[in-house]
Order: C-alpha cells, then sequence, then structure tokens
C-alpha cells in the first residue's frame, strides 16, 4: 500500500532526525536507541517486513514508556515555561507517544489493506463461480 510506505518512510526519517538531535541529551544512549529502534521499525513496516504483532508489542511498550515518563507535573514542552525536568518528560513522554501512534497506524494500514484484497478476491471467486 502506497500511503502506508510513504507515512512509514517519513516517519522513519523523522525518528533518525530525532536521534541526530538527541547527542545533548543528559541521557542520549538511551533516547538515541529508543528513536533508532522506532526508526528501524518504520523502515521495516514499509517494505512490509515488520509483522503486526512486532507492531503491536512495540506500540504496546512505546505506550507504557509515554505513560511512566509523563511528569508528575506537566508544564508544557517550552524551556521557560516551568521547571525543565517536567518539560523535558514531558517532551520524552509525546515522543513515545508520535512512536506509539506511528506503530498503530501501520497496523491500522495493514488491516485495511488486507481487507481490500479480501473484497477482491471474493468478487474474483464470484465471477467464476458465477
Amino acid at each position: 500500500m502506497a500511503l502506508k510506505k510513504i507515512l512509514a518512510v517519513c516517519f522513519g526519517i523523522a525518528f533518525l532526525t530525532f536521534v541526530v538531535v538527541q547527542y545533548n541529551d543528559p541521557d542520549p544512549v538511551i533516547w538515541m536507541a529508543v528513536y533508532g529502534m522506532a526508526a528501524l521499525l518504520s523502515f521495516a513496516a514499509a517494505f512490509n517486513k515488520a509483522n503486526d504483532t512486532l507492531l503491536g508489542i512495540a506500540a504496546a511498550l512505546y505506550a507504557a514508556g509515554g505513560v511512566y515518563m509523563w511528569p508528575n507535573m506537566y508544564e508544557g514542552i517550552t524551556i521557560g515555561d516551568g521547571d525543565i525536568r517536567n518539560i523535558e518528560e514531558a517532551r520524552e513522554s509525546f515522543g513515545l507517544f508520535l512512536c506509539t501512534i506511528a506503530f498503530s497506524s501501520y497496523i491500522l494500514l495493514n488491516l485495511y489493506d488486507r481487507r481490500l484484497k479480501r473484497k477482491a478476491q471474493l468478487k474474483q471467486k464470484a465471477r467464476w463461480t458465477s
């Protein structure tokens, strides 16, 4: 499906960009690995090399990470809006939730694609039987 491929490649490029900008983070290795894996899964999904089970597990883990990282007190994501620790945790949570959205969208697009293929098969079968 062309839409999934375009979406997954765009997310993959975005996640690679996130990897690059993590160098000045207090814990860069962790976040480079997190976004690197998200980029890898996105490119794999773009070329149908990641199945829905793997994407579902990744989506669940990234969502759980987003909930876990959510700050005790949300103060926005812009520096100067509040305590830098709360801001950093909110940004990290949003990044994890974005990964969750990406993986979930690949699963939904896969389901839609399978449904269309199944309809086409049934239609073709109906032509042959009539």
